[in-house]
């Protein structure tokens, strides 16, 4: 009974922040340390040309074949700044480089927060889910409350209740694990902000 009522207690403390945000709250499913930052914008990290009206980057085609190396984590950066080396030296120096690189940046810039956004909705998701369990585990443990109480005035036979605690003690686990994983997922939207910041600066190197 002991360890039922602590692992109960347990549940809610993950599930009272999350009560306690309204739904007219647009971080309402935002369980992150992390501030919240759904779009990542060209000023935060680039001073060359304007690139937020660009949506025909991909109509050059070694820009669009690089975009996706560079937004991919799996890359090391290394990799990533000789294929940017590789793209300035085929491209004549001055206005064309410029312009090609520009497009460039345009482009990873537009993806990546494709990708980002897609991370952090799965991470929003996750989070409804996580809910939906501790809610569902604060009704098991009083569920599993009573089966005690009955049990010590022998309503109910021990195996019943043991079955019930097995059960409970399984989906508490179950829960904890997920939520142990949180704050490696959380980081994910920073380590893409991170890798789109140096790929400016990469960029950025190599124009006049």
């Amino acid at each position: 009974m002991v360890r039922a009522f602590l692992t109960l207690i347990f549940a809610m403390a993950w599930l009272l922040p999350a009560s306690a945000a309204t739904s007219a709250d647009a971080n309402a499913n935002w369980p992150c340390v992390q501030h919240k930052v759904e779009v990542l914008t060209s000023a935060q990290m680039w001073d060359g040309p304007p690139v937020d009206d660009i949506k025909d980057w991909w109509k050059d085609d070694e820009v669009r074949k690089l975009v996706p190396v560079l937004v991919s984590r799996r890359v090391e950066m290394d990799k990533i700044e000789a294929a940017i080396d590789a793209l300035a030296k085929a491209t004549p120096e001055g206005e064309a480089r410029d312009r090609r690189l520009t497009l460039l940046f345009a482009g990873a810039l537009e993806e990546t927060n494709k990708v980002r956004r897609q991370v952090i909705a799965g991470i929003e998701r996750f989070q409804v889910r996580q809910r939906a369990r501790a809610t569902r585990l604060e009704e098991q443990g009083i569920e599993l409350a009573e089966l005690h109480k009955r049990a010590e005035k022998g309503e109910v036979e021990a195996p019943k209740v043991d079955t019930a605690q097995e059960a409970y003690d399984w989906n508490a686990r179950v829960f904890k694990e997920r939520q142990d994983n949180l704050p490696l997922a959380c980081e994910i939207p920073q380590l893409i902000e991170s890798r789109i910041f140096a790929l400016a600066q990469a960029i950025r190197a190599r124009m006049s």
